[in-house]
């Protein structure tokens, strides 16, 4: 379905690169003629899209001339930061559930996006340095590997057994107890032991034991940019790590970095996973 100023938008943008002017999306992508050359045929795939707060949210992917997929997007409108809604209806209350296109669930990590809006904040580790650390009012923006329909059947469940150490990406703790609807977190060391006002970070999220014993050993579920309403309403460009585990347990082509481009004109945000990598 055609939507959209923000689609209509994106398009014009990759037809403008097209042509060979210089262009900027996704947080500083400086894109030239040479670099276009033979690729006239790279498009925008439209996913799924909501309205939030009166603006549209939608989620997309830019696909190269060879037919692979070379960012996976959401788009989300300032509208929706200014007046932050109260939980909807998805799993454990989001507000958007959105599928990518098939290209991407077929050829990529990425299934579909969900976002959770947090008014006044959730819990923090007790283990924190600082227990109160994510009580900001944020959204935490999910991009799961899995269905929808699986995520709704994920349980509650404690923190053990322990992750393997391989799959666990670098400097990560180990997770803790599943949050049902969602499953177990695991977030940077710094977190720990961080006492400075808390903006973003990113975390990675693994499937609870009684889901994964079926299949051996888990993989991580899903990727969570968590960021607060106060720094998004900054309307600012900014990138944030990739969880980069050794061994993620599926075969998949993984992203590996993560920026968030301030379209001015559109008043939005375009949320971006490039520089994919075929991994297992």
């Amino acid at each position: 379905m055609l939507l959209s100023k923000s689609q209509n938008r994106l398009r014009a943008l990759g037809i403008t690169m097209a042509l060979g002017v210089v262009a900027l999306l996704a947080g500083g992508i400086l894109v030239n003629s040479r670099a276009q050359a033979g690729r006239l045929d790279e498009h925008f795939v439209e996913g799924e899209s909501t309205t939030v707060s009166g603006g549209t949210v939608s989620t997309w992917a830019r696909v190269n001339g060879g037919g692979k997929v070379i960012w996976v997007g959401l788009t989300i409108p300032m509208a929706m930061v200014e007046n932050q809604p109260f939980p909807g209806t998805g799993p454990l209350g989001a507000v958007a559930t959105l599928k990518y296109p098939a290209i991407v669930q077929e050829t990529t990590y990425f299934n579909h996006a969900e976002i959770h809006s947090q008014l006044h904040g959730h819990p923090t580790n007790p283990s924190y340095a600082d227990m109160f650390r994510y009580m900001a009012p944020h959204f935490d923006f999910h991009f799961y590997a899995i269905p929808a329909a699986q995520v709704v059947t994920i349980p509650p469940g404690p923190p053990v057994p322990p992750v393997p150490a391989t799959r666990v990406p670098l400097g990560y703790a180990q997770p803790e107890g599943s949050v049902p609807q969602m499953g177990r977190h695991s977030a940077p060391l710094t977190e720990f032991t961080a006492t400075d006002p808390w903006e973003l970070t990113m975390l990675a999220g693994f499937l609870p034991y009684a889901k994964y014993i079926a299949l051996g050993e888990p993989y991580m579920h899903f990727i969570e940019p968590m960021i607060t309403r106060e720094f998004l309403l900054r309307r600012q460009n900014f990138t944030l790590p990739i969880p980069m585990p050794a061994v993620l347990g599926k075969a998949t082509r993984y992203p590996t970095e993560f920026t968030a481009h301030y379209d001015r004109g559109l008043d939005a945000y375009h949320f971006v996973f490039k520089g994919f990598e075929s991994v297992e």
